[in-house]
């Protein structure tokens, strides 16, 4: 497994967490995902949970090294926060370790804190221990820090070894303020929070398998990537009350990571089904090109593709389908028009020499019937703001946005949004049925 999965993976680990802390919280309970100070932030009268979760599928047990620097965040936190009612809790998974709580004595903690890592002393241990020299203070608040500045920092504390710390290491660890606590492996999380789904809703098992499960996982990612801190509170009552309006199966990169993915796809597949059969539908694609694999070399087979299933009879596909590409690239459109140009596909830009025209852009080709000629078979655009005007001028039926299309200027009332953030087109084929299995 490459290290980009294991780090995807290691999310949707925390997103489980994340959902069986909030399943088994009192109701009324607020849990932050990504919260002001750790990974999930839980909320209750009188007290709050700070939970750093870490996911380690590679090492079979843990050494200090390996929570050296969620602890020093922590004691950073705590350290500024000592009044407050706060329990720091590290949640990490070792394979070979046993489940529970872990001691971490005093004497862990001194090591820690006499680390030599360089990071570690200018980001943490800097704070714990506050120099008594103005000009390291000086260095220290500079935001940029170059080689010497970092040297001269630790060097410093290599040579201080008296400096205060701002905090007890025994008031730390006490079980009210600090637990390490052994998490359980990736498919027993999982089975954990289905059960406790299932025990707090009235879900059936396979619902959950099928349905409920991933979706909620992908409401908790959903959650995560929200910049203001409100928007990723969550509370148990209202997230059951969600997860039963939404019938859809989420396909997206976090879905990915579970064992029942290829499922998931199948009954994605079955629900799109039915609105792909029907002939007068307008469709559009927005694509996000850096979130697909090999995008460049398999759009325009694609495309080609799809319009020899869905858009080529001159007297019943009446609506000519859209395809956008969310790109850094100045070229990719043009390159794609060509290479469209070449297979005999003729489109729609809107543009009249280096300017986009709207009612060029969306008004419908001629056709001829005897002939069965379509003047152009799609519209194709950049994702700018000219193609957003002219997407929400006209209005389509189905929107389809294909890897991760967070686009808030694209009104979305009254129309079907088909999330599919598959990574790859062979995932793209089979769930919109132009091949009919996965290869």
């Amino acid at each position: 497994m490459k290290v980009a999965d294991y780090t995807i993976k290691g999310f949707v680990y925390q997103f489980n967490k994340t959902l069986e802390q909030l399943l088994i919280e009192p109701e009324g309970s607020e849990i932050t995902v990504e919260g002001i100070i750790e990974d999930i932030d839980v909320v209750t009268p009188g007290i709050i949970k700070a939970i750093q979760c870490k996911y380690h599928e590679t090492k079979n047990n843990y050494k200090i090294s390996d929570i050296a620097k969620p602890i020093l965040q922590m004691l950073v936190h705590y350290s500024r926060n000592i009044d407050k009612n706060i329990q720091y809790i590290l949640y990490a998974h070792f394979p070979n370790e046993s489940l529970g709580a872990k001691t971490v004595s005093k004497t862990d903690i001194e090591t820690i804190m006499n680390t030599s890592n360089k990071k570690y002393i200018v980001n943490y241990i800097s704070v714990l221990k506050p120099p008594d020299d103005t000009s390291i203070e000086q260095v220290l608040s500079k935001s940029k820090k170059n080689i010497e500045d970092i040297k001269r920092i630790t060097d410093h504390y290599a040579a201080r070894t008296d400096l205060s710390l701002l905090f007890d290491i025994d008031e730390f660890l006490k079980p009210e303020k600090f637990k390490f606590i052994i998490g359980h492996s990736f498919e027993d999380l999982v089975n954990n929070t289905k059960r406790l789904l299932q025990e707090n809703s009235i879900f059936s098992v396979d619902d959950i398998n099928d349905l409920f499960y991933p979706n909620a996982i992908q409401i908790i990612a959903d959650k995560s990537i929200k910049h203001i801190q409100e928007d990723r509170v969550l509370e148990k009552k209202n997230f059951i009350e969600k997860l039963e309006s939404t019938k859809k199966v989420a396909i997206s990169r976090w879905t990915k990571e579970l064992s029942t993915y290829e499922g998931l796809l199948k009954n994605r597949r079955n629900q799109l089904k039915n609105d792909l059969q029907q002939n007068h539908r307008s469709r559009y694609f927005i694509f996000n090109s850096e979130d697909i694999e090999k995008f460049d070399n398999e759009i325009v087979k694609f495309i080609s593709d799809y319009l020899n299933k869905y858009h080529y009879k001159i007297k019943l596909h009446s609506e000519t389908p859209l395809f956008c590409i969310k790109t850094s690239s100045d070229d990719i459109v043009d390159e794609i028009e060509s290479r469209l140009y070449l297979k005999g596909i003729n489109v729609q830009r809107g543009i009249k020499g280096k300017i986009f025209f709207q009612d060029e852009f969306l008004r419908e080709p001629e056709r001829k019937v005897i002939q069965n000629w379509f003047e152009f078979r799609l519209r194709l655009c950049k994702l700018d703001s000219d193609t957003i005007n002219a997407i929400n001028s006209k209005k389509c039926t189905d929107m389809f946005k294909i890897g991760r299309i967070e686009n808030e200027q694209i009104d979305l009332q009254d129309i079907n949004i088909e999330r599919l953030d598959v990574s790859n087109f062979t995932e793209l084929r089979y769930l919109l049925l132009l091949n009919a299995k996965l290869k």
